[in-house]
């Protein structure tokens, strides 16, 4: 298949571009001209000079193309002028270009953020649009657009993945791990609460799949790993890997006392919320996670902090 993939020079589009090369697929990168391109240059993926944010740019795209994956996104919830750019008015963007270029599925890569505001535990696709950030009700905007393009008549895959990590994530990992590895990141409320997370590498799959069975079309699905650790185990597992002592458990009791500090107590509750995603859904579908989380906490805490000897 002949494929364009936005964000192919970020974290979780990279990724996906590594397993459709792998496919044998025709990959073809939406890239800035400032962008960093030698590794997919290496994977001998072809250049599209251009920005979803600049419709000129888009407009000079032609061709044709069997489908197109939407990765590009931006985080920073303290911009929210750049969200709107990015998220909102450039996944509109990427939805006109598949129309005009007639390609026969997007894959849009969207996030838990458009529903995390829910209390509930086990949060579930159908819950109602519901966002704890900026960044999340410019995803709940984007993902609106790609619901509204679908209606009508473009195929559209949505996949919803939790916070997801990795080798080379950019964001958090590694100055989690350095706070880790300096025993400097203590855990709160015992580190009971529970975080479902995505490895980089099983969204990848999760979205590959998504090109090929029709069931995607239908609904939004949530995407993540198999297993749902606690913070406890989560920060155990990466501080073993990189041979650092254990983390800093703060007892249940500390919670009480930090609440009382101005500013503090909101900040607490979001922290130890637990966080599960139903991926039953997707599931049903055949996805089955190549990596264990266990596993690939390991492969991406020495990425950063490589074992010597």
């Amino acid at each position: 298949m002949k494929l364009l993939v936005t964000g192919a020079t970020g974290f979780i589009g990279g990724s996906i571009v590594e397993d459709l090369v792998k496919e044998g697929h025709e990959v073809f990168a939406l890239v800035r001209k400032t962008s960093s391109i030698d590794h997919l240059a290496r994977l001998g993926v072809k250049f599209i000079f251009g920005d979803i944010t600049d419709k000129d740019s888009l407009y000079a795209i032609t061709g044709k193309f069997d489908a197109i994956f939407h990765c590009a996104a931006y985080v920073d919830s303290k911009n929210f002028k750049k969200l709107k750019l990015v998220n909102i008015k450039g996944t509109e963007n990427i939805c006109k270009l598949a129309v005009r270029l007639g390609v026969e599925r997007l894959i849009y890569l969207s996030s838990v953020a458009v529903v995390s505001g829910h209390f509930q535990v086990l949060l579930t696709e159908d819950l109602s649009y519901s966002a704890t950030n900026l960044y999340g009700e410019s995803k709940i905007e984007a993902e609106r657009i790609v619901w509204g393009y679908r209606r009508k008549g473009l195929a559209s895959a949505i996949l919803r993945p939790p916070m997801v990590y990795g080798e080379d994530e950019p964001h958090l990992l590694k100055i989690i791990l350095f706070l880790i590895k300096n025993r400097l990141f203590p855990i709160l409320d015992g580190g009971r609460n529970k975080l479902h997370l995505g490895y980089v590498k099983n969204i990848a799959q999760a979205a590959v799949m998504a090109l090929h069975n029709e069931d995607f079309l239908e609904g939004a699905f949530f995407v993540g790993d198999k297993e749902v650790l606690t913070v406890r185990e989560i920060y155990s597992i990466m501080a073993e890997a990189i041979c650092a002592p254990g983390p800093i458990i703060l007892p249940t009791g500390a919670n009480s006392f930090l609440k009382i500090i101005p500013g503090l107590g909101s900040k607490i509750n979001f922290i130890t919320k637990d966080r599960v995603y139903d991926i039953s859904r997707i599931e049903l579908l055949g996805y089955k996670p190549r990596f264990k989380t266990k596993e690939a906490l390991i492969r991406s805490a020495r990425y950063f902090y490589p074992l010597k000897g």
